[in-house]
Formats: C-alpha cells, sequence, structure tokens
C-alpha cells in the first residue's frame, strides 16, 4: 500500500518559534521500499526537529527482532533527536524490556513513566511517554502510576508532550496537563468510508470508534491519532479500505 503523509498545524502561545515533529507510530515491522528508503526520504523532506515512535514497532506475531523497524530507527537517530514508547505489541511479545534496551543502545530516548526536557528552536519542550495510563511500575521499592509520575502544573510554561499509545485513554491523560498527545494503536479504524465513517473498528474502542485519525481538541490539549503504518503482509490479515499508512507530521507554531 501506498504510504501517504499528513501534517497537523497546532497553534501554541508557548513557542517564540516553529517546532516540526515527525511521528512514527504502529510500523509493525512493516517496510516502505529497499531500507526504508520511502520512509527515509518522506522524513529528510520534511526536515523534522525530532522524531518520535508511538509505539508498535515490532509485531506481536514475529517472534524475531524488528529488524526493519530498526533499519529506520538506525538512520533516523543519526540525524534527529529520537523518543520512543512502547506499544501494545511489544507489551504483548515478552520481550519488550530487550526491545526497549536495544532502542536505548541505539541512542534513542526511551520513556515510560518518565520525561525529558530539551531545547527545540529556543523553545523549552518537555516529552513525557507512558505505555498505559493504568500501569503501576515498581520504583525504588514503591509502586508509581506512570500518568502521575508525569503530570505537572497547569500553568507549565514550556510546551508539554505526552507519548501513549492508546487513544481511548485520553479522559486519563488529561489529567496530565499536557499541550499535545499523541497516539496510535487504532490503525484509523481499518475500514474508512470517506465523508461517511471514519473507522469501522479499533481495539479497545470497538465498533465505530471515536478515536481513529486526526486532531481531537479537548480544551487546549491537542489530541493526535495517527493511522500508524502497518500493512498487511499476509492474506490472513484484515486489509485496510481507503486507508493508507500514515506518516503524521505536527508543526508547532506561535
Amino acid at each position: 500500500m501506498r504510504l501517504q503523509t499528513t501534517t497537523y498545524e497546532i497553534k501554541s502561545g508557548k513557542v517564540s518559534s516553529p517546532v516540526r515533529i515527525a511521528f512514527v507510530s504502529d510500523l509493525h515491522n512493516s517496510l516502505f521500499g529497499k531500507s526504508q528508503s520511502e520512509l527515509k526520504n518522506a522524513i529528510d523532506g520534511a526536515k523534522p526537529d525530532i522524531v518520535v515512535f508511538g509505539g508498535d514497532l515490532a509485531d506481536k506475531t514475529q517472534d524475531d527482532l524488528p529488524e526493519n523497524s530498526y533499519i529506520l530507527v538506525k538512520y533516523l537517530v543519526k540525524r534527529y533527536p529520537c523518543f520512543y514508547t512502547i506499544g501494545n505489541h511489544e507489551n504483548a511479545r515478552g520481550d519488550s524490556a530487550r526491545i526497549k534496551q536495544q532502542m536505548s543502545d541505539f541512542g534513542v530516548t526511551v520513556l515510560e513513566g518518565n520525561g525529558t526536557v530539551i531545547n527545540i528552536n529556543g523553545n523549552e519542550t518537555e516529552i513525557c511517554g507512558i505505555y498505559d495510563a493504568h500501569t503501576y511500575d515498581e520504583v525504588n521499592g514503591e509502586l508509581v502510576n506512570q500518568l502521575d509520575a508525569v503530570t505537572s502544573e497547569k500553568d507549565s510554561k514550556r510546551t508539554r508532550i505526552l507519548i501513549a499509545h492508546f487513544p481511548e485513554q485520553i479522559d486519563e491523560y488529561l489529567k496530565g496537563n499536557f499541550d499535545i498527545v499523541l497516539s496510535g494503536h487504532a490503525h484509523g479504524g481499518q475500514w474508512r468510508i470517506p465523508g461517511l465513517i471514519d473507522g469501522v473498528f479499533a481495539p479497545g474502542q470497538g465498533v465505530f470508534p471515536k478515536y481513529t485519525a486526526g486532531v481531537y481538541m479537548h480544551g487546549d490539549t491537542a489530541h493526535i491519532v495517527s493511522r500508524g503504518l502497518w500493512k498487511p503482509s499476509t492474506l490472513i490479515a484484515v486489509p485496510r479500505i481507503f486507508n493508507r499508512p500514515e506518516l503524521v507530521f505536527v508543526d508547532i507554531k506561535k
């Protein structure tokens, strides 16, 4: 299936100069051109300031490591600051710790119940990541809620971005006071009918899901959901209909 790129523009009073994010979600070890040439060219052509990997780089049906995804990661991390949180497929495989370690070894900042502050074009930006709003991790012998760990004051002067795979948990994410939330997982609702149905089914949301693709505004928080890059690789896989694999760019402008 042909790759589609989509750019969303978000207006913010917290930036003094533009910021561009490349959002790579739900790749599922799919391949786009020789050595991921299509994705590499699309991202380089857009000249993003950072790259965000929003989970499901790997696929739970595969026993081996996601080498096709790693080809892209190793290329991009040499050119852009890169950030990553796992998705449900890494978690379901049972080897998410190994994948997170490999991503860290590549030079990617792995976020799961934590965040980091960076300067992007003179803009102080906080990037946080969680796996699940309802997941608790044991840290220093104590149970810590991942979302609680990255929640900040509402009047934060810096731009706050949350990478969180499951769009259906948006009501929980809103408690964390983020300016932008980046999600995937829904695969665009699998089957779409332009102008009529924005998706037939999504995991975690069921039939005719609410959050499948695009920008959903919740007050001052922009929730951006990618249709994801997964493309069917076997005859038994559910096909995508009127729902091309999507690479998302987010432009934050004054």
